[in-house]
């Protein structure tokens, strides 16, 4: 019986672009109408590593934040539900959300949709600006729109790094234009589909418009309509100008646009549709009534690249990412916990636990082998080393036959040290945070301490005693500190301080009781009614699950949340 073979679709290409965007990026997404920028970001928000918010700007920037405030609940956006309930201007209401975009906790990505539209306006036009000119913090932001000049400007002045994507990473694939005429219901030729796909330059409205005119039998009005009006817009006589033969010569910065945008195609060497020289996708210029292919264009108008690369210097150093799942970085690579033996990875574990990161071999045995003969033991220690050894170093064979080898992990003496000049844990670099905190505590640096704890330690090897140990002892720092700066923070009246507090707390263990119900009373006083019936209902269960009685204000606010409830399914 012969099996049907299962297709795995690709990933559009524009998440693999904005898989790229890191913490502080802006993403620049520009095309002209029918490429389904929007809808393109939205499928790659449901798999992304943090919450989406939009801004969707087409009726102006008050309209757009009250839509995101209400839709946010006052969930990640404190600052901005505040000053909607307050009632404050555009510019107040848009400075919070830049304020909660910057928040320590906040790591969020924010997509603006319509940026084109919303920097017509000079009240737009600035939040954009500030919103880009503004140091980089740990979110992550997405502009919607055609690529008007106003948005190249904002990029090119912008502190945050900026990633350009354009048409070419829009264009819908064979499969999908299969798809697209599949529910058209089109039973033409497959090489008519192909050749229709090309000529829309990948342009799925484009596409799919088409595929209803053929369908119905109609003529081309409402092709060549939403092409002359949504599609090409205002750019219709900068084309005409460039497909004369005597036209204007164009630079290639303006080509380079102007392919962004999907009104262009660049020549075969550089774009999978192209043909010999610039052209301009089939359908629009017979929209237009223009020749295909431009009048003037210079030798050089290639496709610039956006950024030329850095070198990067490689450096011997290892860094030990110990808090959360084990990953080290060395000498360019990335090594993840997976990768190396059970028993190494307890090794690094409990080296990381020692005063300076030594250990006796008799204590680093009696640790990892506590029943192991002594020869037996040491033959295991060995070899745990050794490995160790092979995954910071591949070449460490080789280089230990010349004589040569990086020394990371030593063993000599009766002692296993790790060496301090080439060897640097997460966790090590916490403990000096929380000693340097507890000294004097600067708001700087409790940030950077908790911007530096992404898990709890050890987490391959939970159940070792020493672990625990250390483990705990990391978890109890963390939350005297968050603690006593959230109870500062609350006592001069910076409630916002202390709701980033409570709720980075919450991230790192969300069983604390003590502190969701610290987050829940907090919330409430806020205004974020919603909110705090959240964190209130996870108090009381995890209060009761230690057999604590909530108090009679944390009660109250988880029995509304459960009379909300079945209103809202009646």
């Amino acid at each position: 019986m012969m099996r049907t073979p299962r297709v795995h679709p690709a990933r559009p290409r524009i998440d693999a672009a904005l898989d790229d965007l890191t913490d502080g990026g802006l993403a620049l997404i520009c095309g002209s109408a029918g490429y389904g920028k929007s809808s393109a970001v939205a499928a790659w928000g449901i798999r992304a590593d943090r919450p989406m918010r939009w801004l969707r700007a087409s009726r102006g920037l008050d309209d757009a934040l009250h839509l995101a405030a209400d839709e946010d609940d006052g969930a990640r956006l404190p600052r901005l539900a505040r000053a909607v309930r307050q009632r404050q201007t555009a510019a107040v209401c848009a400075a919070a959300l830049i304020a909660d975009l910057s928040a320590p906790h906040s790591e969020l990505i924010l997509v603006i949709d319509d940026a084109d539209a919303l920097a017509e306006s000079p009240e737009g036009l600035a939040f954009l600006r500030a919103l880009a000119e503004r140091a980089p913090d740990r979110s992550r932001v997405a502009l919607i729109g055609r690529r008007v000049a106003q948005l190249r400007l904002i990029a090119a002045r912008a502190k945050r790094q900026v990633m350009h994507i354009g048409a070419a990473a829009l264009r819908v694939t064979p499969r999908q234009t299969r798809q697209i005429a599949e529910a058209k219901g089109w039973s033409g030729a497959p090489t008519a589909l192909e050749e229709a796909r090309r000529a829309a330059a990948g342009n799925g409205g484009i596409l799919a418009t088409w595929l209803d005119q053929m369908r119905e039998g109609g003529d081309r009005a409402e092709l060549d309509e939403f092409i002359r009006r949504d599609v090409v817009g205002g750019s219709g006589p900068l084309l005409a100008r460039l497909a004369h033969p005597a036209g204007e010569e164009a630079n290639p910065e303006l080509l380079h646009a102007l392919w962004e945008e999907g009104l262009l195609i660049a020549p075969a060497d550089q774009d999978e549709l192209g043909e010999t020289g610039w052209t301009i996708p089939r359908f629009i210029a017979e929209t237009l009534n223009l020749p295909r292919h431009l009048g003037a264009v210079p030798d050089s108008a290639g496709i610039a690249p956006e950024h030329s690369p850095v070198p990067r210097v490689v450096s011997p150093v290892a860094l030990i990412h110990d808090l959360g799942p084990l990953s080290i970085e060395v000498a360019g690579r990335r090594i993840e916990g997976t990768a190396i033996r059970p028993r190494s990875v307890a090794l690094l574990h409990y080296l990381a636990t020692r005063p300076r990161h030594a250990a006796t071999r008799d204590e680093a045995i009696d640790a990892l082998w506590p029943e192991a003969e002594a020869q037996a033991g040491l033959n295991s220690l060995n070899q745990a080393i050794y490995h160790l050894r092979r995954a910071l170093d591949p070449d460490y064979d080789l280089a230990l036959q010349e004589g040569s080898p990086t020394p990371y992990i030593r063993h000599e003496a009766e002692m296993v040290t790790v060496n301090l000049d080439l060897v640097s844990f997460d966790s090590a670099q916490l403990r000096s945070t929380l000693d340097a905190v507890r000294r004097r505590a600067r708001v700087d640096q409790i940030d950077d301490l908790l911007d530096s704890y992404l898990g709890p330690f050890g987490v391959e090897v939970p159940f070792e005693p020493w672990a625990e140990q250390h483990r705990s002892a990391l978890d109890v720092g963390i939350f005297a500190v968050i603690e006593r700066e959230m109870v500062a923070a609350y006592s001069v009246g910076d409630i916002d301080r202390a709701i980033d507090l409570a709720l980075r707390a919450v991230r790192i263990d969300p069983t604390d009781g003590a502190m969701l119900e610290h987050l829940a009373l907090l919330l409430e006083e806020s205004g974020s009614i919603a909110g705090a019936r959240r964190a209130a209902a996870r108090a009381v269960s995890a209060l009761r699950e230690m057999d604590i009685a909530p108090n009679p204000a944390l009660q109250r606010l988880s029995a509304q949340l459960h009379r909300v409830r079945p209103a809202l399914q009646q």
